[in-house]
């Protein structure tokens, strides 16, 4: 390990671009898709009917456990189902997937389908379900 240290601070000048695009990276897979939220900024959306909550996880994931008023369009079949997503509406569109890895993904493909106001849950359900929120 000190090898490795000594390594980086004695080519500075390899090191600091490597930690540059490192950060570059992570932060822009971190704004991937849409805005990030809190479960608390969802149940304040929802309780004001400004989103509309899309769950991309599977039919039988859906089933057992959903957040109230939310559809299903699980992520594999979104490219073919994207017309059940209201486009005109003056809701924002909140994506959901079990861990948050998916719903980043999700948001592109409705940004490339012309969508705008794309929220992403982060932590997805399982977050919602850390914070003790109820499913139906």
């Amino acid at each position: 390990m000190d090898t490795f240290i000594s390594f980086l601070i004695d080519h500075y000048y390899l090191s600091a671009p490597l930690f540059l695009v490192i950060i570059l990276l992570i932060s822009s897979n971190a704004k991937k898709g849409g805005k990030r939220i809190s479960s608390q900024e969802l149940v304040a959306l929802s309780n004001e009917d400004k989103a509309l909550i899309v769950d991309l996880r599977s039919a039988d994931d859906f089933n057992e456990g959903r957040i109230t008023n939310s559809i299903n369009i699980p992520f594999k079949d979104l490219d073919d189902r994207s017309h059940e997503i209201p486009s005109n509406e003056e809701k924002q569109i909140a994506l959901i997937c079990e861990m948050g890895s998916n719903s980043g993904n999700a948001g592109e493909q409705l940004m490339k389908l012309g969508f705008k106001d794309i929220l992403i849950l982060r932590g997805g359900i399982s977050q919602w379900k850390m914070d003790n929120l109820p499913l139906i």
